[in-house]
């Protein structure tokens, strides 16, 4: 069981946070946010893509979240648990922004040629990328 702090210093089991459709609702827009940032410094290209549902998924289930959901879940509850995930960590520590920006953009210009080939499966990889990274920094283990 893994417990995360809340900004009031509230300990939340992690499986609450990724079913919390407020973190995910906030996290909906963060994700988006996040993605074209890094977009941009990876590429300089400006976008406004929103995010699929399927690409989140994909990530959620290539990382120790997988595992703290539980059953079969579609795309979009995979998605949103992801959302959540994301948002709540900005909800705790508003600075970690520009870290999951340059985390991200990082790995989309490392990876470019999936950018011109297949941007979903760009999107997917990079976010399996940022949500591992953070699970490990956090200690969450499948």
């Amino acid at each position: 069981m893994v417990f995360l702090d809340t900004p009031n210093n509230l300990h939340l089991r992690l499986e609450n946070i990724l079913y919390d459709s407020n973190f995910a609702k906030f996290g909906d827009s963060l994700v988006n946010f996040l993605y074209n940032s890094a977009i941009y410094e990876a590429t300089k290209n400006l976008q406004g893509v929103k995010v699929w549902d399927q690409s989140l998924a994909e990530a959620c289930r290539n990382s120790p979240l997988r595992s703290y959901i539980g059953g079969r879940k579609n795309a979009g509850e995979l998605g949103d648990a992801v959302e959540a995930f994301l948002g709540f960590l900005y909800i705790k520590n508003s600075l970690v922004l520009p870290e999951m920006i340059k985390t991200l953009s990082r790995f989309i210009r490392n990876n470019i040629h999936l950018y011109q080939k297949n941007e979903k499966e760009l999107c997917s990889t990079a976010f399996s990328h940022l949500i591992n990274y953070y699970c490990t920094k956090l200690g969450i283990l499948v």
